[in-house]
């Protein structure tokens, strides 16, 4: 009996000592695993702030250059008109990287949450095609879209099924020689519950050897044209990680030489609902300037930005006034009366989001049109939150910054 005891307490205590060493190992990995969140906040929270830091001085490089070329207008050689030309596409290839690399990021980390809505596939379809038109009529090349009647709406999120078909659209265009053709097809399979988008091109085709590669980040497909376009690779990687995160997927066939179709798959329910408008992108009401002068408020603390926008402002007859903190913004909106506001979020000692609140609480600038000017992308629920009307993401798009001044009072060049 005692030789069984001391068998037994034998066993046990090699148990306890596995016991010590897996809580060990246990404790080591429970600090190494909250070691490597630190690590990955820290690298979201850089990425964020980066993303802000280089967006912002992009901003004043294009619009300064816009500006520039506006003022100076016929008496620019050529060769500067060119040189200006390089500006802007350098500018706006980095403006794409910042965002692919950021968008990528956020999506690897988890970061990135879907706004699902109904969302009407036709001129969902008719928008992404008129981004690529003037490429493409560059080229000579046709573009068209087949519509299945069927599929007049889908649950997703429209921003970011919009950058799918754009980024595939893109692709297509720049890999098509002169007088091609580029589409969209949109089908559908009720059985499977499925909506396809299919982008087809009469392009230079992708080998079959490359197609494993073909969605992995930074790569860069060798073909006949690869040679005349700057790329990252990671358009494609972040297209389909976009289509995945929706549930769905994206397929490709192609033909060397005779063109390729690349198919966006989504989960798809023939009792859609009818798509609800956004209040971001919906045109706001007229806003009655009886009791607002033709004046702006342009509420930012970026000496560069401040002096680009107002020039480019001024330029065509707008007054403008500037607050480079929040409380000034709020001191100025209530004393000058402004018939619109520039407000850029990242704003010292009141940031831009808090004023708004503290403006539509306020008698009297409940329906004042104010447009959120912001760097950071992921914004656009705290943005409709906070009562802004209208969202420009830098770098500033001056066509739209156009839009929105003629929306509101006539420009007086």
């Amino acid at each position: 009996m005692s030789s069984e005891n001391t068998q037994l307490q034998g066993q046990i205590e090699i148990l306890t000592a596995q016991l010590a060493h897996y809580r060990q190992r246990v404790a080591e990995l429970t600090a190494a695993n909250q070691e490597l969140e630190s690590a990955a906040k820290i690298k979201d929270d850089l990425l964020a702030t980066m993303g802000h830091e280089l967006r912002t001085p992009l901003n004043a490089v294009l619009s300064l250059s816009r500006i520039l070329q506006e003022q100076l207008g016929q008496t620019l050689t050529e060769r500067q008109h060119e040189s200006f030309r390089v500006i802007e596409t350098s500018g706006q290839h980095l403006l794409e990287l910042i965002n692919d690399i950021l968008d990528l990021s956020k999506l690897q980390a988890g970061k990135m949450l879907l706004k699902i809505e109904s969302v009407d596939v036709e001129p969902l379809c008719t928008a992404a095609v008129d981004i690529v038109r003037q490429p493409a009529e560059q080229k000579q090349i046709r573009l068209s879209v087949q519509h299945d009647s069927r599929v007049r709406t889908i649950q997703a999120d429209q921003l970011r099924i919009k950058q799918v078909l754009v980024n595939l659209l893109s692709n297509a265009v720049k890999f098509t020689p002169m007088g091609g053709a580029v589409g969209i097809e949109i089908t559908s399979d009720a059985e499977q519950g499925e909506a396809r988008f299919t982008v087809w091109d009469t392009g230079v085709g992708i080998a079959a050897s490359d197609l494993p590669n073909l969605f992995k980040p930074f790569v860069q497909i060798e073909n006949a044209l690869h040679q005349l376009h700057a790329g990252t690779g990671l358009g494609l990687a972040l297209s389909q990680r976009l289509a995945r995160q929706h549930g769905g997927d994206i397929l490709v066939e192609s033909t060397p030489g005779v063109g390729s179709r690349f198919t966006v798959v989504l989960p798809w329910r023939m009792s859609d609902a009818p798509t609800q408008i956004d209040q971001m992108t919906a045109p706001a009401p007229p806003f009655p300037m009886n009791n607002r002068r033709q004046l702006v408020l342009l509420a930012e603390d970026n000496e560069a930005n401040i002096f680009a926008l107002s020039e480019y402002l001024e330029m065509y007859g707008m007054p403008v006034i500037v607050a480079r903190t929040g409380p000034d913004a709020l001191e100025l909106v209530q004393t000058e009366n402004p018939g619109l506001v520039l407000m850029d979020i990242n704003l010292p000692r009141l940031d831009g989001l808090e004023v708004i609140r503290r403006l539509r609480a306020t008698e009297g600038f409940a329906d004042l049109p104010i447009a959120v000017i912001t760097a950071l992308s992921g914004d656009s629920d705290r943005l409709r939150d906070s009562g802004a009307n209208h969202f420009l993401s830098k770098p500033i798009d001056l066509d739209k910054l156009d839009q929105l001044l003629n929306q509101y009072f006539a420009k007086t060049n």
